[in-house]
């Protein structure tokens, strides 16, 4: 990227966010700090008001208003891959939200820009998966205010078991792992972390009581299931069955391959359940080896046990 269109991207982020970190930056555009900074100063020089506080970041003077950006057809592109993939993986509300900002993106577009958006539609197509369930109309968006104001939500779960049960929760994040969301919060009746299916969620609200505390990244809480945990799964198997299933090792939870200096791959799962890895281990079985943990041995011993041979 050279320096004109690093400065133009800068721009770009200080007016689509409140803080611009120059170290990210310098990462983002693989730059120096100092380079970060010369940039900075080039754009106040040419009458963009900065604001820079030491440790903190730079900022627009709050009221201030650059003219409107033109999106080039590239971008849009990209914006209407990912309006094909929010209509299908998140829930009615949030997808027309995003319909809506899709909108005003157009309307940026020149003529021309337009038409070949509007002709490349029907070239992208995305198709929500059979075992996806059915989440809340307005799920997300109440999620994520609540986290925004840090106001406990409560909600009407009914777990893996068919149990149902109310819950009040604090939340920290949303994640998405084919074919489902997850919401991670600090559940007050289990008094610790939680992730729970957002198709699961029979009714929410938001309540009007704070959080009762601060919450770790949601990075650090990815693992917590109701009712248990992901389960860390190690297998070794031939490289040739690592390509020809690679689809689905991932639906079950494939999070890291390597080679060994065997010609094997090794291969680590985050697994909400282990049946389904016993018996893709079985079907495979002489070219798969369970590395850990015993449990998945234990799951493929009682299939066999079961077998009528």
């Amino acid at each position: 990227m050279n320096r004109f269109d690093r400065i133009s991207a800068l721009l770009v982020q200080l007016q689509s966010r409140p803080i611009v970190k120059a170290s990210e930056m310098a990462e983002r555009f693989a730059v120096s700090l100092r380079t970060i900074y010369r940039d900075m100063h080039t754009l106040s020089e040419a009458g963009v008001p900065i604001c820079g506080n030491s440790g903190i970041g730079y900022s627009l003077i709050e009221g201030y208003k650059l003219p409107s950006l033109m999106f080039t057809k590239e971008e849009a592109i990209a914006f209407l891959t990912a309006e094909k993939i929010i209509e299908q993986l998140t829930d009615a509300q949030n997808s027309n939200y995003f319909r809506q900002g899709m909108d005003k993106i157009r309307a940026a577009l020149r003529a021309v820009d337009k038409k070949y958006l509007h002709n490349m539609g029907d070239s992208i197509a995305v198709y929500k998966s059979r075992n996806a369930g059915e989440s809340l109309p307005n799920s997300m968006q109440v999620i994520l205010g609540s986290i925004n104001d840090k106001l406990i939500i409560e909600i009407d779960y009914t777990n893996a078991d068919e149990n149902k049960s109310k819950r009040a929760l604090e939340a920290v994040g949303i994640t998405y792992s084919h074919p489902r969301w997850y919401l991670s919060a600090w559940c007050h009746l289990r008094k610790e972390y939680r992730m729970f299916r957002l198709d699961r969620i029979g009714n929410i609200k938001t309540t009007g009581n704070a959080h009762t505390k601060v919450h770790p990244p949601l990075e650090s809480l990815l693992g917590c299931d109701d009712p248990q945990c992901l389960i860390e799964v190690v297998l070794h198997t031939s490289k040739e069955l690592s390509k020809y299933f690679a689809d689905r090792c991932y639906f079950m939870g494939l999070t890291e391959e390597k080679e060994l200096e065997n010609g094997q791959v090794e291969q680590i799962y985050m697994a909400y359940s282990l049946e389904p890895i016993a018996r893709w281990v079985l079907a495979n079985a002489d070219t798969t080896t369970v590395v850990k943990p015993v449990a998945v041995k234990d799951i493929i011993k009682q299939i066999v046990q079961k077998l009528d041979v």
